[in-house]
């Protein structure tokens, strides 16, 4: 199996096509053939665009026999999540009502990859409206764990990652508000970043509307892959300025000067969060293999996560209050509807005034973490505290639900503070992947991926899973 050409990494597969190895169709019909091979038992990828993608690769061999500039992902087949505009293609959040809605243009997201060469053979599932950390809906039914068929990919970008892990594709396009990236990469087995709030743009030419104060702060688009390099690969590609977002910020440079390794804060919450004791196990293993490296880790606590948790997600559902809320309940199906009530019912209810107060309280927390990170560059969590949940485990009641939002407050606390953050695929828990995660300040991305390449040299090589079938 290793010698096929789906169970490469976009680097390589990048390297190979432009070296002449192999053609851009014979990569992407193999990354096809995997999607035909083992998508009925996932249900990760719920659009194909395999004519598309076979065009494209076959314009790729063409430019590339003629001299053409190069991207970066050259001929190499990746795939885009549902809820981004790809041109002549509904953009449907897993919506029922959504399923005619065509996209006359493609998102940035997605003339990004464009640009930088790679072909998009399908689009991957989400939950309804991206709003759960479960990725099932009425429009295109569940994604399954590729470790086990009971078990949840994560959410929103479930598919996503499901898809890298099993080998449809090597990199895969997310977005992440509260943990969508990192939550399904940790579940599945795989690393995904979601980089510094503005680092990439984010606009889709259909949107109804302009994106509420939340997302425009806080929610990031990114990608999931098998390798550090990929990552790596994706978040290069997918920066390429687009005016269309007016909050993006210039590309990045790498800035290490400022030292590596560096000082790392450890937080395992036991005591706090009640960690299970593998993912315990996992974050003090990755502490350990920084520490080898020359990082110096201490078990601190960054200053007020489970409060900046509470509070992220209590300014996501106010901001989705009166005629938005009737809007999305209305054609939400009954499991998102079910989540989003026993979700709010977890939160603070927040008025004008508490909306107010709650942003300055944001900007407080968020100082004390810009002087906690002068001290401590990187701090190191696990993913979440609690192994992978069953599908649906959202459906299960209101108190449910709140163990479920305490368990990802390493996510959604980070989001709400518009850092960057990497999941890392360092062990098991419950015989099923557990990841840890890597936090740095604002702009400080490369710190993450620093950290990361240390703990890839320690993980080894991930090949793509062969689905467990139920």
């Amino acid at each position: 199996m290793d010698d096929e050409i789906w169970t490469w990494d976009s680097v390589a597969t990048a390297a190979a096509i432009r070296a002449g190895s192999i053609s851009s169709r014979e990569a992407t019909e193999a990354a096809i053939d995997r999607m035909h091979a083992v998508n009925p038992a996932l249900n990760a990828v719920v659009e194909s665009l395999e004519a598309e993608a076979l065009a494209a690769a076959d314009a790729a061999d063409i430019s590339r026999a003629r001299g053409g500039a190069l991207g970066t992902l050259h001929g190499v087949p990746v795939t885009a999540k549902v809820n981004v505009d790809v041109a002549g293609h509904a953009t449907t959040h897993g919506v029922v009502a959504f399923k005619d809605a065509m996209a006359a243009d493609d998102s940035a997201s997605v003339a990004n990859l464009r640009h930088a060469g790679a072909v998009i053979v399908g689009r991957t599932n989400v939950p309804t409206f991206s709003y759960r950390w479960f990725t099932t809906n009425s429009l295109y039914g569940k994604t399954h764990n590729p470790w086990d068929p009971a078990l949840s990919p994560g959410g929103s970008s479930g598919g996503a990652a499901a898809a890298s892990a099993a080998g449809i594709g090597s990199i895969a396009h997310g977005n992440d508000v509260a943990g969508s990236l990192r939550l399904p990469a940790s579940t599945c087995g795989i690393y995904g970043m979601r980089p510094t709030a503005g680092r990439l743009p984010s606009y889709n030419p259909a949107q109804g509307a302009e994106k509420s104060l939340c997302l425009q702060i806080a929610a990031t688009e990114g990608v999931l892959a098998r390798s550090v390099r990929d990552i790596d690969a994706g978040l290069s590609a997918l920066e390429r300025p687009d005016h269309r977002d007016p909050w993006q910020a210039p590309p990045l440079t790498p800035r290490l000067e400022l030292g590596m390794p560096c000082r790392v804060a450890l937080f395992v919450g036991e005591a706090e969060f009640g960690t299970h004791a593998e993912v315990a196990a996992n974050v003090r293993q990755a502490a350990m293999w920084l520490e080898d490296a020359g990082y110096i880790v201490d078990e601190v606590a960054p200053p007020r996560l489970a409060e900046m948790a509470e509070l992220w997600m209590a300014l996501l559902y106010a901001e989705c209050s009166g005629p938005v809320r009737d809007f999305m309940l209305s054609v939400g199906d009954d499991a998102f509807r079910k989540a989003f009530h026993d979700t709010a019912g977890n939160l603070p209810v927040l008025d004008a005034m508490g909306v107010q107060q709650a942003w300055e309280r944001r900007l407080s927390i968020q100082r004390e973490w810009q002087v906690f990170f002068a001290e401590y560059p990187v701090v190191l969590t696990p993913t979440s505290f609690q192994p992978t949940f069953p599908i649906d485990h959202d459906q299960e009641g209101a108190e449910i639900m709140a163990m479920i939002m305490k368990a990802f407050s390493p996510l959604s606390s980070t989001a709400g503070l518009s850092l960057p953050a990497v999941s890392v695929p360092v062990g098991q828990a419950r015989n099923v992947p557990a990841g840890v995660q890597i936090v740095a300040g604002r702009f400080m991305d490369e710190r993450c991926l620093a950290a990361a390449r240390v703990m890839e040299e320690n993980i080894g090589p991930i090949a793509p899973i062969d689905p467990v079938r139920g």
